[in-house]
């Protein structure tokens, strides 16, 4: 089988595409890609590598019908996964800065969120957090002697003896 054979089959066979949408998905003229497919003209390098990028093909196989068809590298992973998030440029973008960056870089970034995120959830950032917990211990303590029946003076000189 030579490579434009290889290139119908797979257009035809394996993606179920016409000549035009094919042509289209690698940036060339329909009727180039019936005449590769006929072997008429010469797959260019530049052709070769757009159809193996279009479609995560193996470049080996596609010149030499040997070794698996396809071909899993970052970047078919990567447009896979995008794919089936259904990601939009600016996250696709915004996902290959975060992966680009070191593991440490990554957990800063994470921290800095986290701490954001609490900062806006936080009804007044001048809270002190301790003081709150002061006066809610001592809230409860009111309740338990309310219970009890005591006064807060009663109960408090009650837990001291």
């Amino acid at each position: 089988m030579t490579i434009g054979e290889r290139i119908r089959y797979f257009r035809k066979e394996i993606q179920e595409l016409t000549q035009e949408e094919f042509s289209k998905r690698i940036n060339i003229g329909r009727a180039n890609v019936a005449s590769i497919e006929k072997n008429r003209i010469a797959v260019t390098d530049r052709v070769i590598s757009d159809i193996c990028n279009a479609f995560s093909l193996s470049e080996q196989w596609l010149r030499t019908g040997e070794g698996e068809m396809y071909e899993e590298t970052e970047t078919t992973l990567f447009n896979s996964f995008a794919k089936q998030y259904d990601l939009s440029e600016a996250e696709q973008r915004a996902a290959r800065y975060l992966l680009n960056l070191t593991s440490e870089e990554r957990q800063q970034i994470l921290h800095h969120i986290v701490r954001l995120a609490e900062a806006i959830t936080s009804t007044d950032p001048k809270v002190n957090l301790s003081k709150i917990d002061k006066e809610l211990a001592a809230y409860k303590e009111e309740l338990l002697a309310a219970e009890k029946g005591l006064s807060a003076s009663e109960a408090t000189e009650e837990k001291d003896a």
